[in-house]
């Protein structure tokens, strides 16, 4: 994944001290940044909508129509009343870091990196997020309209974790304390699989539920490619965060053609005064096209 940035105090400050800076959407230059379509609310099971059958399979119902599933609506409803999260409250307090899949887009080395007057990072998607933070790297979906977002799916789908972790938890348990026959083990552990599926099929739906959020851009922005590291905080403001990486995330730099002399130079020392292993090239123009090429750089 790959970091177009400008040479400047600010970009070195974050390469020396190995962060990124992670921004509110709103300093972003697309105006439809996180813009999406909220339905609130429970729908009434007598009011034909078809929000009803999404509802009912996030509950772990393969069918919308399903008698039982609709029987019990109106409890499903109570139990999770005022249960829904708050759309704008998560995209407020979200941080995100913007990248790239390609080194060698025109676009993005005009855009971002100063007409190849700046820098490029590439980093390892796998080790660039440590263990203890709760960033993740989502692709950017790129889309003809905004994303819809339906609260009452999210509450369902919220509540079906705590559900399948309690399942998981109290089998778990039950396997190793209670005095069990051998197909009684063997069913519990079915159990416990069975709950770890599902489980596994809510977070992926969750998380697509997020990626839609703040990860959703006008098809017209698709040429970027774009990744994202998002960071949910608890600012309440519009601040940044800076995030720390591991320095043997970062594989490579790869300096912009035009940069200038002493620029390059200082680019090179601070990164050799990093690490030895930081693979340091140069995107040029190739003659007689419209495109840029990757090479080893020498000083």
């Amino acid at each position: 994944m790959f970091k177009y940035t400008l040479f400047s105090e600010y970009s070195l400050v974050n390469l020396l001290n190995d962060q990124i800076y992670l921004n509110h959407y709103e300093s972003f230059n697309d105006p439809f940044e996180c813009r999406c379509e909220i339905f609130s609310g429970f729908p009434d099971k007598d009011s034909n909508s078809e929000r009803i059958g999404e509802i009912i399979r996030a509950w772990g119902f393969d069918d919308a129509n399903d008698v039982s599933a609709l029987a019990n609506y109106e409890d499903l409803i109570l139990s999770l009343e005022d249960t829904e999260p708050s759309v704008p409250k998560t995209i407020e307090s979200a941080r995100i870091c913007c990248f790239s899949k390609t080194e060698d887009n025109l676009l993005m080395w005009a855009h971002y990196a100063n007409g190849l007057r700046g820098f490029c990072l590439e980093f390892d998607h796998e080790t660039i997020i440590t263990e203890d933070t709760d960033a993740d790297i989502f692709e950017v979906l790129y889309e003809l309209k905004p994303t819809t977002i339906d609260t009452a799916v999210s509450a369902v789908l919220i509540d079906q974790v705590d559900y399948n972790e309690d399942a998981i938890y109290e089998t778990e348990k039950r396997l190793e304390y209670a005095n069990l026959t051998d197909e009684q083990k063997e069913n519990a552990r079915s159990e416990i699989h069975m709950y770890k599926e599902y489980l596994d099929s809510v977070h992926s739906k969750n998380r697509e539920i997020y990626q839609k959020m703040l990860a959703t851009k006008s098809i017209e922005w698709q040429y970027e490619k774009e990744l994202r590291i998002i960071l949910q905080t608890e600012n309440l403001d519009k601040a940044g965060v800076f995030l720390k990486y591991p320095i043997q995330s970062l594989k490579s730099v790869i300096i912009g053609e035009k940069m200038p002399i002493m620029q390059r130079q200082t680019l090179y020392n601070i990164i050799r005064s990093k690490s030895k292993d930081i693979s340091v090239k140069i995107a040029t123009r190739i003659p007689g096209k419209f495109g840029v090429i990757i090479n080893e750089f020498t000083e």
